[in-house]
């Protein structure tokens, strides 16, 4: 299945070590890869429609740097395998990556919002998105009522951001990890690369990876069930 990769930070940080283990990730799911980042307050996406297993990750375009980043990579269960198609999906301030295959979602009305491509889960943003717009003052009563309404349709987890919040749902397989010091050793578990955070994190770093599946041994990965909401690297009150 597709998987998903993201980050709320306290600082703007990289994910060259999330990334040593998520490329990985893109032998099983070979269809695409992509990244959503903040940057001066806008949204850069970067994706191809290839497997991120077949990059060199170490250089551009991935050295990048963000508060808030989302990552996926595809096996294409609906939709061409095609640039359009590819993880995540970017309309003004808001960014988004699904997980997961939604059986009718074309019974998901649109309003405003309307996709460039042909999958379900571009579909899934663009009437998260309709809905958001018409009432912008109760954004997290709409993701968690529509997204009742969605999840009949199917598997569905994802990661959204307006650039300020992570929105993160899990449905059957999501997880998250908290990093602040006292920073431990980890060990990638596909890549066996074991670290010790306190050599590139800086005192004051405050950081929560999200991944469908964990990507490291030695520290506490925490089933998302349901909606969580992070800022700045906290977990936040739903």
């Amino acid at each position: 299945m597709c998987q998903l990769l993201g980050v709320s930070s306290n600082k703007e940080v990289n994910i060259n070590l999330s990334l040593k283990e998520f490329k990985h990730r893109g032998v099983a799911n070979p269809h695409g890869w992509g990244f959503a980042f903040l940057e001066n307050k806008n949204w850069c996406v970067i994706k191809k429609h290839t497997s991120l297993a077949n990059e060199y990750v170490g250089v551009s375009p991935f050295n990048f740097r963000s508060k808030t980043i989302i990552g996926h990579v595809r096996f294409a269960s609906c939709g061409e395998k095609i640039h359009k198609n590819t993880h995540p999906f970017n309309f003004d301030n808001w960014a988004f990556a699904h997980n997961g295959t939604l059986r009718e979602f074309k019974n998901l009305i649109l309003g405003k919002y309307k996709p460039i491509g042909n999958t379900d889960s571009e579909h899934a943003f663009c009437y998260l998105l309709s809905e958001i717009y018409q009432s912008p003052a109760n954004v997290v009563e709409i993701i968690k009522t529509e997204t009742v309404k969605i999840k009949k349709q199917g598997n569905f987890n994802f990661l959204l951001s307006d650039g300020k919040f992570l929105y993160a749902h899990g449905d059957n397989s999501l997880f998250y990890v908290q990093r602040k010091t006292p920073f431990g050793s980890v060990t990638l578990i596909d890549d066996e690369y074991e670290v010790n955070l306190s050599e590139i994190k800086s005192q004051d770093e405050c950081a929560v990876v999200v991944a469908t599946k964990p990507l490291t041994k030695g520290e506490e990965w925490v089933r998302i069930s349901g909606l969580k909401i992070f800022k700045d690297g906290v977990l936040c009150q739903v």
